[in-house]
C-alpha cells in the first residue's frame, strides 16, 4: 500500500513529536513499530524493538516537565516511505534547568504508517532522559 506524502508527514510530526509534547506515551507507542530502532550516534544509544523504545520514552516523558518539539522543516519521500524533519527542542527540567537543541531526525515508515527506524541527529550531548532502554 502507498502513502500520502501528508500520512508520511504523519508519522514522523504528528504521531511522534507532537505526541511526545502532549507527555501521551500510548499515542507515541500507537505509531511506532514491534521492530523499530531508534539510533542517537552522538550520544552512542541505541533502543531496539517497541519496549526498549517505550522504556526510553516512559523515561524521557517523565525527566521533563516541559518538552517542545517545534518549528518543523519536513522534506518526505514518499516513494520510499522516508521522512527528514529539521527542528528545534527546548525541555526543561523540574529544576528549571533548559537544553535547547536544534536536531534532525530521519524516519523510515512501514505500508501502514508505522515508524520502522528512527536515526537521530542530536546537537548537544544526551544523557538525561536518554539511557533507559538503549543497548550500548
Amino acid at each position: 500500500m502507498s502513502l500520502t506524502r501528508e500520512q508520511v508527514l504523519a508519522a514522523g510530526i504528528d504521531n511522534f513529536f507532537l505526541q511526545l509534547n502532549a507527555r501521551d506515551l500510548e499515542g507515541v507507542m500507537a505509531g511506532i513499530a514491534d521492530e523499530c530502532e531508534m539510533r542517537i550516534p552522538s550520544s552512542n544509544f541505541t533502543y531496539t524493538g517497541k519496549q526498549a523504545l517505550r522504556d526510553h520514552l516512559e523515561d524521557f516523558i517523565t525527566s521533563f516537565s516541559t518538552i517542545n518539539f517545534r518549528d518543523f522543516i519536513s522534506v518526505a519521500d514518499v516513494d520510499q516511505r522516508r521522512l527528514a524533519v529539521r527542528f528545534n527542542i527546548s525541555l526543561i527540567e523540574e529544576d528549571g534547568t533548559e537544553t535547547h537543541m536544534s536536531n534532525c531526525n530521519f524516519f523510515e515508515i512501514d505500508d501502514g504508517g508505522l515508524l520502522t527506524d528512527i536515526l537521530i541527529y542530536a546537537s548537544a550531548p544526551l544523557s538525561k532522559g536518554f539511557e533507559v532502554g538503549s543497548s550500548t
